[in-house]
């Protein structure tokens, strides 16, 4: 009987980019917390018949040390299958990835994820979206082909009246939407590192050079 195959989910990105909602959304729980004082979170959820590993790399701060990337890699020894970057309108992807992506050999392992974009259903806004991104830096190009528009508005609030469940059920729907487009990307694209021995230590140092985890 051939071993489970297992697809590891990094999400990495800015405090308030939504990386703790996305981890909820996919993982079709409340368990992450965008303030929450542990470090790191792993849940388990089965799409499709595969098993996937979300891990949130929430409260780090700014200082990355060696106990804390350790960590990471006990949580998904298996290595890491895809590298989610979460991002939203408030950031320049060029200024949250560098130079050191581009340069490497992680890249092709990076699926951005442009969370809060309310026209996440509408391919031509997208595009035009990611059009503007390569007209900001030829060097970003190289992974909008790699981006993904989703939009999870919360489903946690007051409700008053009528419209206000109304609204909740809409925001519900429009996440399960976000998590459908996602992971249909991810199935195409996910897999275990090829040379995972050889590729974490360009994983780490790019944990350590960005700080945005």
């Amino acid at each position: 009987m051939g071993k489970e195959k297992i697809n590891n989910l990094l999400i990495v990105g800015y405090t308030g980019s939504g990386k703790s909602t996305l981890a909820n959304v996919l993982s079709g729980t409340d368990d992450f917390e965008e303030y929450s004082s542990q470090i790191f979170k792993k849940k388990e959820f089965i799409w499709k018949g595969t098993k996937y590993n979300v891990v949130d790399t929430n409260g780090i701060g700014k200082e990355i040390t060696c106990e804390k990337i350790e960590e990471i890699i006990h949580l998904i020894p298996e290595g890491i299958s895809q590298i989610l970057f979460v991002i939203d309108g408030k950031f320049t992807t060029e200024g949250i990835l560098g130079n050191f992506i581009l340069e490497s050999d992680i890249a092709d392992y990076i699926t951005i994820v442009r969370t809060k974009f309310s026209n996440f259903k509408n391919e031509s806004a997208c595009k035009k979206d990611r059009e503007d991104l390569c007209k900001k830096s030829e060097k970003i190009c190289k992974l909008c082909e790699n981006i993904v528009y989703v939009d999870n508005p919360p489903t946690k609030i007051a409700v008053y009246d009528e419209d206000d469940e109304e609204t909740i059920e809409i925001n519900k729907k429009r996440r399960e939407r976000s998590k459908k487009i996602l992971l249909e990307r991810l199935e195409k694209v996910c897999h275990k590192l090829k040379m995972w021995d050889n590729l974490r230590p360009v994983i780490l140092q790019f944990l350590k050079t960005t700080n945005y985890i």
